[in-house]
């Protein structure tokens, strides 16, 4: 009995940490945006972004409308419609 218990306590404890661990990643990548710091950006062509311990590279269009002076170690918001940027927010 005194077994279960202690099972079931490790059991809570082990979901609690995964939320909150988890729930900065989960508030930063959406789907159909991303927020981070910017580790490289050619201006025209492409942003790359990293998010927790992972960076991704977006394509940045013509169309993209951008909102603030965007460098390297920035933190932007990134509208995206799949791959391509629609809007870059400089925080």
């Amino acid at each position: 009995m005194k077994g279960m218990q202690i099972g079931a306590v490790l059991a809570v404890l082990a979901v609690a940490l995964v939320l909150v661990a988890g729930a900065p990643l989960m508030a930063s990548v959406t789907e159909d945006g991303v927020t981070g710091k910017v580790t490289a950006y050619e201006a025209g062509k492409t942003i790359t972004v990293q998010v927790g311990d992972a960076s991704k590279e977006y394509k940045i269009t013509a169309e993209t409308k951008t909102e603030g002076e965007v460098a390297v170690g920035k933190e932007v918001t990134l509208e995206l419609k799949e791959t391509e940027v629609v809007k870059i927010t400089v925080k």
